[in-house]
């Protein structure tokens, strides 16, 4: 059997209730909790699997997708609490997608009850996986900003000492570029470590920071590929944001299906 099939047709009329048993359904696959390491070029056999399964069904996981968007959108507009509930709920929220993605491959129907399947099961270590996900977020200001204004201070006592405006103002900029860069690079292994760990919640009942541990382990034995992957998403974000933003109606659901496919490939056998 190809492991990137995509069976359109389901058999089930009721797929909410099959959300726990979508979780132990089985073709065969044996979990590899320290990571299989793939083939670089896989990355893009993930997108082919993510486009192909977003032909299969486009009209529900459009909907998904635009849902959650309004719902995060919804949340930015509440002060405090409406960023603390976006970065806690979306791992939650992925975690639903994660499990449409077993059941499509299972030959289920997918609706839009599986966008909120994640509240129904594994809640709680998935909003764990949120709650990190946030504080990791401030970290990296933190660390970053502190960085930047030390090449600040520097450029502020290099202008009193040299009287130059110009080379203040240039100095400047370099701090602000030193954020930038300081963080994304520490963004990096964040990233790599929040990956996974929603299926390997939802999948294999890890906890929430041993998930976000083998992920970041398991990227990092792979990061060729995570580079490759992350390389093709800025190329196909651009192209997705060009008409509008209309692209990402597109982009958005086939990432979704291009992460499963990339979590089937790197941890089963």
């Amino acid at each position: 059997m190809n492991p990137y099939s995509v069976d359109p047709n389901g058999s089930s009329s009721d797929p909410a209730s099959q959300v726990i048993e979508s979780q132990a359904a089985s073709d065969g696959a044996q979990f590899v909790q320290e990571g299989n390491s793939i083939d670089a070029g896989r990355a893009t056999a993930w997108y082919g699997y993510g486009f192909d399964q977003f032909k299969a069904n486009a009209g529900v996981w459009i909907g998904m997708l635009v849902v959650l968007f309004l719902i995060m959108m919804v949340l930015a507009f509440v002060p405090v609490l409406g960023s603390l509930a976006s970065n806690v709920l979306m791992p939650v929220f992925f975690g639903g997608l994660m499990l449409a993605c077993q059941a499509q491959k299972e030959g289920r129907i997918v609706t839009f009850d599986f966008l909120f399947a994640g509240f129904k099961d594994k809640f709680g270590p998935l909003a764990l996986l949120g709650l990190f996900w946030m504080i990791a977020i401030v970290l990296i200001t933190v660390v970053a900003g502190i960085f930047a204004a030390l090449l600040f201070g520097g450029a502020m006592a290099t202008g009193a000492l040299t009287g130059g405006a110009g080379a203040m103002m240039g100095l400047g900029i370099t701090a602000v570029l030193g954020f930038v860069v300081v963080a994304m690079i520490i963004s990096i292994p964040m990233a790599m470590a929040i990956w996974f760990a929603p299926a390997l919640v939802v999948f294999h009942n890890i906890a929430p920071i041993d998930a976000l541990m083998t992920s970041l382990k398991a990227s990092l034995k792979n990061w060729v590929a995570f580079l490759v992957f992350f390389v093709l998403y800025i190329v196909f974000a651009i192209i997705a944001t060009i008409p509008l933003g209309l692209g990402w109606l597109v982009l958005g659901p086939v990432l979704i299906g291009a992460m499963y496919a990339a979590y089937r490939d790197i941890f089963l056998k």
